[in-house]
């Protein structure tokens, strides 16, 4: 009996690390959200990767708290709204429940005055959450151009 449980345990501790999160699954998962942006549009993907207490750090804006006031920010946008970006880099801490990635985005809409479109960066902070990588919180604020990607 003894065997078979050393056993066990040798097996679980040697697949635990086979289990921890890598940089390259957050940066697939921040890549995944970027394309449900482009897809289903920006409100639904936000509303998808956003944690129940996320927080959005936007340049020249106050913070906003809560998935739902986030949720709100998007409301009135026009219709032809995309937000796509492209994440640089991304680390995953050791404990494999925290993780962050940055990157670059561009977005394009059309209003009264004609099609407009701005760049910027971004930073999103990640935590697992019932198996699930969420948004904690996100910031980003424009750049004078595009960036490469």
């Amino acid at each position: 009996m003894r065997t078979y449980i050393a056993g066990v345990v040798a097996a679980v501790i040697l697949a635990a690390p086979a289990l921890a999160a890598d940089k390259a699954d957050i940066m697939a998962v921040d890549s995944a959200f970027s394309q449900m942006s482009m897809r289903d549009g920006v409100a639904a993907a936000f509303s998808h990767y956003l944690a129940p207490d996320a927080i959005k750090l936007d340049g020249g804006a106050h913070a906003v708290i809560g998935h739902d006031e986030i949720m709100k920010g998007f409301e009135g946008l026009p219709a032809d709204f995309t937000l796509e970006w492209w994440p640089q880099d991304g680390r995953v801490a050791k404990s494999g429940e925290l993780a962050y990635t940055w990157g670059v985005y561009e977005l394009s809409y059309t209003d009264a005055d004609g099609k407009k479109t701005g760049f910027g960066k971004y930073t999103t902070i990640w935590e697992l959450q019932d198996g699930e990588w969420k948004a904690i919180l996100d910031t980003g604020n424009p750049s004078p151009g595009p960036a490469p990607h």
